[in-house]
């Protein structure tokens, strides 16, 4: 029987996790659920005019980075309290196939359940206000690899979540943002500093590996990186996601009884 992955120990482990968890995921996903019908009931009873794609987009992403971070950063709470993680980490499992049954909840199995939930309340919103000679687009998230992108995105910031759930013992959510933060407000100093030496003129605040703005002549110039480029950020985006999901695990493997 193989130390690291067997597939019958892991389907018990499955079970056995599904089981003691099931309620308060299910209670989570009614959570979501309402959170997300309160406050479009609210957006579509302010609007004059039908969501556009662009405000579904942002919808479905930002709830998407804050609902999955905040339940991701809690997913290894069991290690912060000595009696559970003791019963924890003497469970017959290896550390792999413990990693692997919170990450299929927290990652996989979220951005199903999440996006499910999503169009459900899109479609029912979408169906209580009809505005006159509208017609009301739907988001597709296959459309030009925009889905892709949102996915990716959640990704990176899944690990990290998922990283900090591991390392620190309470106020996982709240400690993970701080740190990540002040590391986002360094790179965009350290960016603007770099973007300064290159144009020998005073520069915007500009996201790092982005384009670049800045003033000539009293007008605001701009300077976008191309679409290829975008890709290779993505690209990026998903290395960075298996650095800190791999990191994590090993993380992981530190803990002792």
């Amino acid at each position: 029987m193989s130390n690291i992955f067997n597939i019958n120990r892991f389907g018990r482990l499955f079970i056995k996790h599904t089981s003691e968890h099931y309620k308060s995921y299910l209670m989570s996903v009614l959570v979501l659920l309402g959170v997300m019908l309160l406050g479009g009931s609210f957006i579509v009873y302010m609007l004059n005019a039908p969501m556009t794609i662009g405000m579904q987009t942002a919808l479905f992403t930002g709830v998407l980075l804050l609902a999955g971070t905040i339940f991701t950063s809690t997913v290894f709470a069991d290690l912060g309290e000595s009696k559970k993680a003791i019963v924890w980490l003497t469970l017959p499992a290896s550390h792999f196939e413990k990693y692997l049954v919170v990450w299929l909840y927290s990652f996989l199995f979220l951005i199903v359940i999440y996006t499910c939930c999503f169009y459900i309340v899109l479609f029912f919103l979408t169906s209580i206000k009809h505005f006159p000679n509208e017609h009301t687009e739907i988001l597709d998230l296959f459309d030009r690899g925009g889905g892709l992108q949102v996915f990716l995105l959640y990704a990176f910031l899944h690990s990290i979540a998922f990283y900090g759930a591991i390392c620190f013992e309470k106020l996982h959510f709240i400690k993970t943002a701080f740190i990540f933060f002040i590391g986002i407000a360094l790179l965009i100093i350290i960016n603007h500093l770099i973007q300064y030496g290159i144009f020998g003129r005073e520069i915007m605040m500009n996201v790092p590996f982005g384009g670049a703005r800045f003033m000539e002549n009293n007008q605001e110039r701009e300077i976008n990186i191309t679409i290829g480029q975008q890709w290779h950020m993505l690209t990026l985006i998903g290395v960075l996601a298996c650095v800190f999901w791999v990191a994590a695990y090993f993380r992981l493997k530190e803990k002792q009884v």
